[in-house]
């Protein structure tokens, strides 16, 4: 198959590698060691531009669907498909940092923690995702849910333009003044985006002057009254506070059941600390915490650190979320049930404060509420019952009569409907995906919300 493929990078294929070793190599490309369910007829990596200009058009003229993966975190494997050509963009991976201009450009294949550290050293700061190893290009395009994200934008919001592969193997640029329709749909649709983007321009942000959290614990006999203040508070939580509980069976990642109360706060000036600081400091059931910490200066390495205590490496996972506005009295049996079913840690369940602004731009992201949940399903290989696998998807099923829809970082839609686009937005993509990718040589989402739906 690849006879005819002339590129600087590196190609694979099963004929070729043999079906154990090609399988072995997808697997190595993946987060979730979940087995594959699909897998692509040929897995390129491109070194440059051209190589991606030849291998679009080469899949075009051979009927091949494309599909592109930048570091292998989307938990669904949605880059594996079958009757595909794989374009993964790990060379990708160069930035620049332009201090002058307070911008930087970017490859997709970035890692995300490495790229804020440099931004640091410089003095500013970009939403990057939250765990230690994403890399910026799918985060980029599902939206960009991320450190100080509530207070200076999600990821796509800080994307001022696009270098992008399209269909026709056209190199083009895109921004609100250039091919604006296109800049419209890469932010915030995800996996279902029609080209490939091979660099991407950021706009970067001052450092915070402050950067810590406070952290309680608490028993899983507490869980009403930690979720009842959780959601009180919801509308009060200031922008520089990340306001999340992490649910699981091992609190502290060695001790009892029960919940993690984590507020990173991101502050500009002493005056904002201080007010970040009194939501944690004059919590009212703060006495029933069994461990709690005063304010802590934390550096970003120590923030991924705790992160990544949640999500081991060679892992399997099932990974699903919801929007949602319902009251916490609704909310409650649900999360009393999460809490009686949840298999063995590191499986826990992540509740955050959103609240989103009101003031985001026109872009194709499009769908968040005051409350999400997410569910991260996770097991060693060969070493869960099979009654445990879609624990994820059971449970947010049965709460779906509660959600608004999903956010695509924690899509499940090979496993379940959800929406993740407004109708009008989803509309509008595929409007421009008609004019861009007529001949559809890209691999939309899973599928459509309309078409699971039904």
């Amino acid at each position: 198959m690849t006879q005819n493929l002339n590129i600087n990078g590196n190609l694979y294929d099963p004929a070729t590698l043999g079906e154990a070793a090609y399988e072995q190599l997808l697997m190595g490309m993946l987060f979730n060691k979940r087995p594959l369910t699909q897998k692509p007829d040929l897995l390129v990596q491109p070194r440059d531009v051209d190589d991606v200009i030849t291998t679009v058009n080469y899949a075009r003229e051979a009927g091949k669907k494309i599909t592109i993966g930048s570091g292998g975190h989307s938990w669904s494997a949605n880059h594996m498909r079958n009757d595909s050509i794989l374009i993964d963009l790990g060379h990708f991976n160069q930035f620049e940092i332009d201090r002058e201009a307070q911008t930087a450009t970017a490859g997709p294949g970035t890692d995300g923690s490495t790229f804020l550290k440099a931004a640091m050293k410089q003095g500013f700061f970009f939403p990057v995702g939250h765990c230690k190893g994403v890399c910026i290009g799918g985060y980029l395009l599902q939206g960009g849910f991320g450190w100080n994200s509530r207070k200076i934008g999600m990821g796509c919001e800080n994307v001022l333009g696009l270098d992008i592969v399209t269909a026709d193997g056209e190199f083009v640029h895109a921004s609100e003044t250039e091919n604006s329709d296109l800049y419209w749909a890469a932010r915030g649709s995800g996996p279902g985006f029609f080209g490939i983007v091979v660099r991407f321009y950021l706009q970067l942000h001052p450092k915070p002057k402050y950067i810590g959290s406070i952290l309680h614990y608490y028993r899983m006999e507490h869980l009403e009254d930690v979720f009842r203040w959780a959601a009180q508070i919801g509308p009060s939580v200031p922008d520089s506070v990340e306001f999340q509980i992490a649910m699981t069976q091992r609190t502290l990642s060695l001790l009892w059941p029960g919940l993690e109360v984590f507020a990173p706060i991101f502050a500009d000036s002493k005056e904002e600390l201080e007010e970040a600081k009194r939501l944690m400091q004059e919590c009212p059931i703060k006495h029933k915490a069994y461990f709690r910490t005063p304010y802590l200066p934390t550096g970003m390495d120590l923030l991924y650190k705790g992160v990544m205590m949640h999500y081991p490496e060679n892992h399997c996972l099932n990974v699903d979320n919801m929007w949602t506005t319902a009251s916490i009295d609704d909310l409650l049996p649900h999360l009393r049930e999460i809490a009686d079913t949840m298999p063995s840690a590191p499986t826990h369940m992540l509740w955050l404060n959103w609240y989103p602004p009101k003031n985001r731009p026109d872009m194709a992201y499009s769908l968040e509420e005051n409350i999400y949940i997410a569910l991260y399903n996770m097991w060693q290989p060969n070493r869960e019952s099979e009654s445990q696998l879609n624990w994820a998807t059971e449970m947010m099923d049965k709460m779906d009569y509660l959600s608004s829809g999903i956010q695509l970082a924690d899509e499940n839609l090979n496993h379940r409907a959800a929406k993740f686009l407004t109708d009008d937005n989803l509309a509008k993509v595929d409007a421009i995906r008609a004019r861009w990718d007529a001949e559809s040589v890209f691999n939309e989402w899973h599928s459509k919300p309309q078409q699971m739906l039904k």
